[in-house]
Parts: structure tokens; sequence; C-alpha cells
């Protein structure tokens, strides 16, 4: 049915949108970038890029994406709800988090390549940056991805992902903001 694709793109993404603010609370410690600068003098990522978010927001998406997988498969296993095995749930789930991840750090490599310091706005990068990311990421599984993200119903639920995007970033900031986890609220 057409209108359960929508929560069902939202429920199966989940673990991407999880990914980036638990990365934020776990982070902290050495960035990625180790402190080393692009040719054009400018950090390769920035300070705000550290192994310890990038592990914290992995582990926290796979994880949601196996708490959400487990009481449906215990009692309705054959639910379109279902990220499907136990063993598919925590790959999916895990490479959808990786995915936002990365796709941030991508948002980030480019922002400094425009010369704006961390934590500079950049309208559109800094919205769906993760969420090319996780997308993209997800191809590396097809067999799971495509039937919840990129094929018949599940189109309609791709589309409202990328509607609600940018108004779920901007409230998840300025909740981050406001409990003292981000120096700004967008």
């Amino acid at each position: 049915m057409a209108l359960e694709a929508i929560p069902q793109a939202l429920w199966f993404f989940l673990p991407a949108f999880v990914a980036n603010p638990m990365a934020v609370v776990f982070g902290g410690g050495t960035p990625m970038d180790f402190g080393r600068t692009f040719r054009d003098g400018e950090r390769l990522f920035g300070d705000g890029k550290t192994w310890r978010g990038l592990a914290g927001g992995t582990v926290s998406g796979a994880f949601l994406g196996l708490l959400l997988t487990v009481p449906i498969n215990l009692f309705a296993p054959n639910s379109t709800w279902s990220f499907g095995s136990y063993g598919v749930a925590l790959a999916a789930s895990a490479v959808l988090a990786i995915g936002a991840l990365l796709g941030d750090l991508t948002g980030a490599f480019l922002k400094r390549r425009m010369h704006k310091p961390r934590g500079a706005k950049a309208p559109v990068l800094d919205q769906y940056d993760f969420v090319v990311g996780a997308l993209m990421l997800s191809l590396a599984i097809p067999a799971w991805s495509i039937p919840r993200f990129f094929s018949g119903d599940a189109l309609l639920g791709l589309l409202v992902i990328i509607l609600i995007t940018p108004a779920l970033h901007r409230a998840v900031n300025v909740i981050g903001f406001r409990i003292g986890q981000k120096r700004e609220p967008w």
C-alpha cells in the first residue's frame, strides 16, 4: 500500500537519522584527519569529526536497527516492517549509519574547501550530505535497500525522507544546542 510506504521508509531510515546526533554525543578525542591539512591549507575535515564519533554513531545506528527488529521478528516475523533476519538487520543498519556519517564527513570536507569554518552554515549540504551518504552506501546491500527506498511505492517514502529532512535536521540541532552538545543551533 502506498501510504504505508511513507512510515516504513522513515522506520527503515532511522539508523541513518540517529547516527549523526549520536556521533556528537560520543564524539571528542582524536580528529579523523589527525590535524592534517589539504593542499589549500585548510584542514581535511576539522576537529568536529572524530574517530570516537564515527564509532559511536555507527554502533548506535546499528544497534537501533537491531533493536527495532527484535520485537517484529518475534511477534510478526513475516511483517513488511522487519529489517530482515538479525544479521541482515545489523548489517543494513550499520551500513545506513556509517553511510550517513561518511556523507557528513564528505560535507565537512567540501565545507573546508569552500573555506567555511567549523560550524558555519552550508544550506542544502548540511541537510542532505548524510542522506546521500546513507542511501548511496545502502546500495551495497541492494536486496535490502532497493525494495525499501528505491522501487515501487518505496519511492514515495524516499520523497518524504527528502522533504522532511531539513525540518528534522534543524529540530535535532536546536535540541543539541540547548542541551549543550552543539556550539550552534543549525
